[in-house]
């Protein structure tokens, strides 16, 4: 064989080893379901479906009594039912006793008698059951570290807030350290991973006062809400972080307005959250005269001049972010009235009309959705209704 035959069968032999590539079809990938709850154009949705979050907060798990509000006067199924019959969505505020206390108030439980003798948590997760099974959606909201005062952020390292009778109390009269709050957080996390309607962790209640968003103060806010996100997110994937603004950063970079606790996110602004968009909601909180009245109430050009201060507060991140307002309220009648009016229509001017009303039932301070004789307060429900369009 000459050289150039052997030459020409190699050429050969090496292009037909070409050939089965040439013939591949590559496979179309498969794109991954979406699951759980995300957060996409400033609006949740649920796996592929949009949701509006008509959301109502019913207490009591966060109190002394360990258990929801109204069980002396209401069977809890009952309850339940009649705020699935108005509402989509609950946020269930909690403490760490509600985890680890021996018991809560039987005295409290009234009709309840299946529930006696059983512990906080036990109750909570009869509860959740239960919401979950009515389709509600249920935001956890990590209230304060303790059942007895709304603390000012997540951790208490002032042995003067340990003990039993102090302003405080922490549940076990010890320490409760940032890793304490990141443990119930995944705890709770992974608890109720296993229901479908399990949408998000509220990560803590109204941080105030000393609370800043990354510099200066007792604690810095940023930090610890990226910490507590990226550890929910790990132990459940599925959920939404709620991060509630704070009072005032003070630092030269915001505006100076009247601001409730929980309510100012400005410092988002110039110091973002690290939390990814697809997962975060912002949820500030803001109150009309009944709980605290600031000067812009008593302004000559009330209330008009309110939707500056929101916008300002946390209206300018939707729909860049979800904005959902974790709580917000007043009774149905005077200047209460009169603010509740202007904001369901700064709200619907801004579309942003997911929201969790406070409260269902006991709040004393604003106007509840159940009064007392468990009637629904009607002036309240129709506002709502206003909102949700």
């Amino acid at each position: 064989m000459t050289p150039e035959q052997s030459k020409f069968i190699a050429d050969m032999q090496a292009m037909l080893a070409k050939l089965p590539a040439l013939f591949e079809v590559t496979p179309t990938p498969v794109p991954t379901p979406v699951t759980g709850f995300t957060v996409q154009g400033g609006k949740i949705f649920k796996g592929s479906q949009k949701i509006q979050l008509r959301g109502i907060s019913h207490f009591g798990f966060n109190g002394d009594i360990l258990r929801p509000m109204g069980l002396w006067n209401q069977e809890w199924h009952a309850q339940l039912a009649q705020i699935a019959k108005y509402f989509n969505a609950v946020r269930v505020p909690f403490v760490p006793d509600t985890l680890y206390a021996a018991k809560g108030s039987d005295s409290s439980l009234g009709v309840n008698t299946d529930l006696a003798g059983k512990t906080p948590l036990q109750t909570l997760d009869l509860w959740m059951a239960e919401a979950d099974r009515l389709g509600l959606y249920i935001l956890l909201d990590f209230h304060s570290v303790s059942k007895m005062s709304q603390y000012f952020h997540p951790f208490v390292t002032d042995p003067n807030n340990y003990g039993k009778g102090k302003w405080v109390e922490t549940w076990n009269q010890q320490p409760y350290t940032t890793a304490n709050w990141i443990r119930d957080l995944v705890f709770v996390a992974n608890r109720y991973k296993h229901l479908s309607n399990f949408m998000g962790i509220d990560i803590f209640n109204e941080p105030h006062d000393r609370v800043r968003w990354d510099t200066g103060g007792d604690a810095q806010w940023k930090p610890l809400a990226e910490k507590a996100a990226t550890a929910i997110l790990a132990a459940n994937p599925n959920l939404l972080i709620f991060v509630q603004g704070i009072t005032a950063n003070w630092d030269g970079k915001e505006k100076t307005i009247p601001l409730n606790w929980g309510e100012n996110l400005q410092p988002q602004a110039y110091s973002p959250l690290n939390i990814q968009n697809n997962k975060l909601v912002l949820s500030p909180h803001t109150y009309g005269p009944d709980t605290y009245m600031k000067p812009s109430f008593s302004a000559p050009n009330y209330p008009k001049n309110l939707p500056a201060d929101w916008e300002t507060a946390f209206g300018q991140f939707s729909p860049k972010n979800a904005v959902v307002v974790g709580e917000w309220g007043g009774d149905s009648f005077g200047n209460s009235l009169i603010w509740q009016n202007a904001f369901v229509d700064y709200l619907i001017s801004k579309d942003m009309r997911s929201t969790f009303y406070w409260s269902y039932y006991g709040s004393g301070d604003t106007g509840d959705i159940l009064n007392d004789d468990l009637t629904i307060n009607e002036g309240n429900l129709t506002l709502l209704r206003r909102l949700w369009g």
